[in-house]
């Protein structure tokens, strides 16, 4: 896989979860989103981090990425409160916005 074509890949997949964050802060939503939101957004910053893993400065990006795949997994989920919740995502969305936006 060439490296525009990865970093395109990242930067969708980026942009989706942040969509999905945004998306999540809203209280609407029945659990089962919110395991769909963990699953999205734990592939997506798994995958940017797998994505960005031996480029050149681009470290601190890796590790960010690697924190939040592992506080956002399925498999052991953290049990915050929900407004930390909502704080959490919101940040990601952030988060993942910027990179998008600076892998150009």
């Amino acid at each position: 896989m060439s490296a525009d074509l990865s970093l395109k890949n990242v930067r969708i997949f980026l942009l989706t979860a942040g969509f999905i964050l945004c998306l999540g802060i809203l209280p609407v939503w029945p659990y089962g989103y919110y395991v769909f939101l963990r699953l999205s957004v734990c592939f997506a910053a798994g995958f940017a981090a797998w994505a960005l893993r031996n480029r050149e400065g681009e470290e601190r990006r890796f590790a960010v990425l690697v924190m939040i795949a592992l506080l956002f997994n399925p498999v052991f989920p953290a049990a915050l409160p929900r407004l930390l919740w909502m704080i959490i995502d919101l940040g990601t969305a952030i988060y993942f916005l910027s990179v998008s936006k600076k892998l150009r």
